[in-house]
């Protein structure tokens, strides 16, 4: 079982997945995001028994100082690219042999490609981002890579086989 903190949540996977904060990584932090400006990814990276690849990113609207961008799809978006294209350079000079090669390998291996936003909002003032348009948005950008990107919350987990909690 993987246990990930990603800003005040924690992601719990079952067994036989494989997650790992992906903009955590070695490869991506001490060589890939140096290569351009404006570089990013997705905050997890996680891998079903079955093959099916997961780009998860996170977005916590609950505390007071968030602050929401103007552009989240083109964000997440950009993420989306910018993994993708970390994935085979992280397959051939990843730093963790066992764990950013052997990762990166299992997910350009994959049958399927999905990507999921976790995003949570403060209860007052809902809907503080709306969800609706952000799946519009993405659909259009991402179609190619994924055309139907889901968009969840600890409410609405949409069947998602991992579980999500607050700290």
């Amino acid at each position: 079982m993987s246990v990930l903190q990603i800003e005040r949540l924690t992601f719990t996977f079952p067994a036989h997945w494989q997650a790992s904060k992906f903009d955590d990584w070695g490869f991506y932090r001490n060589h890939f995001v140096r290569q351009r400006n404006d570089i990013q990814a997705v905050d997890i990276l996680a891998l079903s028994p079955d093959q099916i690849a997961f780009f998860i990113e996170v977005k916590d609207y609950r505390h007071p100082q968030a602050l929401k961008p103007s552009a989240l799809p083109e964000a997440i978006a950009n993420k989306v690219f910018c993994t993708l294209a970390a994935l085979l350079p992280a397959r051939l000079n990843g730093n963790t042999l066992e764990h950013e090669r052997a990762l990166s390998q299992a997910v350009l291996n994959c049958h399927r490609l999905h990507v999921v936003v976790h995003i949570e909002q403060p209860a007052a003032h809902q809907p503080k981002v709306e969800l609706a348009d952000i799946k519009h948005k993405l659909k259009q950008l991402l179609r190619a890579i994924d055309a139907h990107p889901k968009i969840v919350s600890m409410k609405r987990p949409q069947a998602m086989a991992w579980l999500v909690t607050a700290r």
